[in-house]
């Protein structure tokens, strides 16, 4: 007999799972002397939610004797022994609820509870998968929404950070390659037959885990590691353009490790940072760069914005492979959050850099403005992104011809994250991107068009 055509429905352990029960429970001062399996089952649950797990559990096992597949009582055998401070028995009977039934509320419940009693432990992440597992197993809004907030929550318990990311994007540009190859110095011109735009298909992958410590009275600190790697395949275009050319000359992977301090302020509106970031970086599988940044910076909420924040940076890159490239560059940026009346939002930025240089290719000074929009409403079924920015840059040195370089620089990017295709919190995103150089220097003069295909948490 299936408890789900009395009045238990999978509904109610769904609920329980969440600790949310608000059915009623059948009591009685004393235990019945004789139960059919739906009034077990529903007395089960109520000595349960009166805190009696030790009855409860008595009473699940029974039930599991005539059927060792029943739904219900092994949900409530495995709060029981939760509650009795048995965590592997409690995982073993969710575990076992979960592989017993194709119900979607019963999987949400049994995910969900698996979830809480690796929480118990403080086996935060292993928390987090099943409650993108109990995510996946239901399509019902609320709970949906039950599993995201408590993965939110856990994801703020855990010490513990873990962030990754893959993207497949079509380029016209690979190399950087200028429209106009040719340069001129005085009368003569000189034509460089391999600056050329090279097409092809970058593949990349990232990788972020941040370690937060237990929290002071002054702050909090994290230290973390992160990787990127971009791989190329050139289309045949480009390589009947330059057969020299090869997608492994421009493959490139940088390592960063930082340490960041968090400084509260008098009020909860007011953050300051403080961080110091270590990077490596290889291009073609070989060494070009290291480097060390240093950041401070402060954000704060007022009336007319959700969020203002400042700073000021130092970086000193080394370049391994030509030391004459070598920088020293200092930024002052800032940017403010508003909402919009329809719940958008409005990311305005600004930021000055100076960099020194031996290099008459790298010393400039650069101003620079973004603009990003969110919109609150999706747009073509998707959450949208879009983006905005705009660099000036004034170079230091001569390098040929009469005058020094002088850029302005243009991009635009929309980016969409398909929230209805979801598989465990995970959803498909698209990015498309143009890109403009305009140099009064012809051969610094580019353009690139791409389009990416990644893959995005969206919990």
């Amino acid at each position: 007999m299936s408890f789900l055509s009395h009045s238990l429905t999978a509904l109610r352990a769904a609920c329980l799972a969440a600790g949310l029960l608000t059915a009623p429970a059948v009591l009685a001062e004393e235990a019945p002397t004789s139960l059919t399996l739906p009034e077990a089952r529903s007395f089960a649950l109520g000595l349960l939610k009166q805190g009696q797990p030790r009855a409860a559990r008595a009473i699940a096992i029974g039930l599991l004797r005539k059927d060792s597949r029943d739904i219900l009582a092994l949900m409530v055998l495995a709060e029981a022994e939760r509650a009795l401070g048995r965590p592997t028995k409690a995982k073993f009977a969710a575990r076992r609820a979960w592989r017993s039934s194709d119900n979607e509320k019963e999987r949400f419940a049994a995910a969900f509870a698996m979830s809480n009693i690796l929480k118990d432990e403080a086996k935060f992440g292993q928390a987090q998968i099943w409650l993108r597992r109990a995510g996946q197993a239901t399509d019902e809004p609320r709970f949906e929404h039950a599993a995201r907030s408590e993965f939110r929550r856990m994801k703020a318990a855990n010490p513990w950070s873990l962030s990754f990311g893959f993207t497949v994007a079509p380029t016209s540009n690979v190399n950087g390659g200028p429209n106009d190859n040719t340069y001129t110095i005085g009368d003569l011109v000189f034509v460089d037959p391999t600056a050329v735009p090279l097409s092809g298909l970058e593949i990349g992958a990232r990788l972020n885990v941040t370690r937060r410590l237990a929290p002071a009275d002054w702050g909090r600190v994290s230290f973390g590691i992160s990787y990127d790697e971009r791989r190329y395949i050139l289309s045949s275009a480009a390589k009947a353009a330059v057969p020299t050319a090869s997608g492994e000359d421009y493959g490139f992977a940088a390592l960063e490790a930082t340490l960041k301090f968090e400084f509260d302020g008098a009020s909860e509106a007011a953050l300051t940072t403080a961080e110091l970031s270590l990077a490596q970086n290889w291009q073609a599988n070989a060494e070009i760069a290291h480097s060390y940044k240093l950041f401070l910076g402060r954000q704060v909420q007022t009336k007319r914005f959700a969020r203002i924040g400042y700073g000021v940076s130092f970086q000193d890159q080394t370049r391994t492979d030509r030391p004459l490239r070598s920088t020293k560059s200092y930024t002052v940026d800032g940017f403010a959050l508003q909402q919009l009346q329809n719940k958008s939002l409005l990311r305005y930025g600004v930021a000055l850099t100076k960099v020194d240089s031996a290099s008459s290719d790298m010393a400039h000074k650069a101003a620079t403005l973004s603009l990003s929009y969110l919109p609150a409403k999706p747009l073509f079924s998707a959450q949208a992104t879009f983006s905005g920015l705009l660099q000036l840059r004034a170079y230091d040195k001569l390098r040929f011809g009469t005058s020094v370089r002088s850029d302005q620089k243009a991009a635009l990017s929309a980016n969409f994250v398909f929230n209805k295709v979801d598989y465990m919190g995970f959803s498909p995103s698209l990015t498309l991107n143009a890109t403009r150089n305009i140099s009064n220097k012809t051969f610094y003069d580019t353009q690139e068009f791409g389009l990416s295909l990644g893959i995005k948490s969206t919990f």
